[in-house]
């Protein structure tokens, strides 16, 4: 091997030795994030928790147990963050190891239901808050797993009450298109800022204080499973709409 062979060689090894190093660089700083933002979501459902305990447990032992109204406001708290903790991580295991799609025949009217009703309680009682369903004929059997899809619904529906919460329109509607079955859900909140569309699917990333930034990159997550997906609709103008892209089978 003349000389410039052998010192192309070694910089062929130095380059793949600098892409390994950068690779595994990258690697780490991506599990460090990912640990960061677990630790950050599971604290405060955790922090509100052990915070209502001690203070029923102080109560109890200086021999002045709460009365009942607030004993109930209590439990209903600590019942209320350990489900929040129990859907984060629920949650990123969709995300972390999504499961097959069990594909079959789905009613989307009777799915979309079910996922409104489960969420009522969501919805302000005081709040002046419409719903609208709006599903073609032709869009009404798709096929897909129910249970995955009503998930991505709901992060989807989640979503959209949470940007209105003093009142609005939530509107669901589905038809076919291209070769697909589209579900738009869309609301008439703020909506979000061009500048903060391009992370709107990342972990962890959401445009409200209080949210785990879960919701869209799971029901992304979902809608891939199945040869989907899911996109943002003009982003910048008031009032968010999001499309969940499902192939047209059968």
């Amino acid at each position: 091997m003349d000389l410039d062979a052998a010192r192309g060689t070694a910089q062929l090894g130095e380059d793949a030795a600098a892409l390994v190093a950068r690779y595994a660089a990258e690697k780490h700083e991506a599990l460090a994030r990912l640990a960061a933002g677990i630790a950050h979501e599971l604290r405060n459902p955790l922090a509100v928790i052990l915070a209502r305990v001690q203070l029923l447990e102080l109560a109890i032992r200086s021999g002045r147990p709460p009365e009942r109204g607030k004993l109930e406001r209590t439990l209903k708290t600590v019942e209320e963050q350990a489900l929040r903790a129990s859907n984060i991580i629920e949650s990123l295991s969709i995300f972390a190891r999504p499961r097959r799609p069990d594909l079959r025949p789905v009613d989307l009217v009777e799915t979309v239901d079910h996922v409104l009703a489960a969420l009522r309680g969501r919805m302000p009682a005081d709040a002046r808050l419409a719903t609208e369903v709006d599903v073609a004929a032709e869009a009404r059997a798709v096929v897909a797993d129910r249970d995955q899809l009503a998930a991505a619904l709901t992060q989807l529906v989640t979503n959209a009450l949470d940007a209105m919460p003093d009142g609005g329109v939530l509107r669901v509607q589905a038809r076919r298109a291209d070769g697909a079955t589209e579900i738009a859900v869309a609301d008439t909140g703020p909506g979000v800022p061009e500048h903060d569309a391009p992370r709107i699917f990342d972990l962890f990333f959401s445009t409200k204080p209080a949210a785990a930034g879960l919701g869209l990159c799971v029901a992304r997550t979902i809608a891939e499973a199945h040869g989907g997906s899911l996109r943002l609709l003009a982003p910048g103008r008031r009032g968010a709409e999001f499309v969940l892209s499902l192939p047209a089978r059968g």
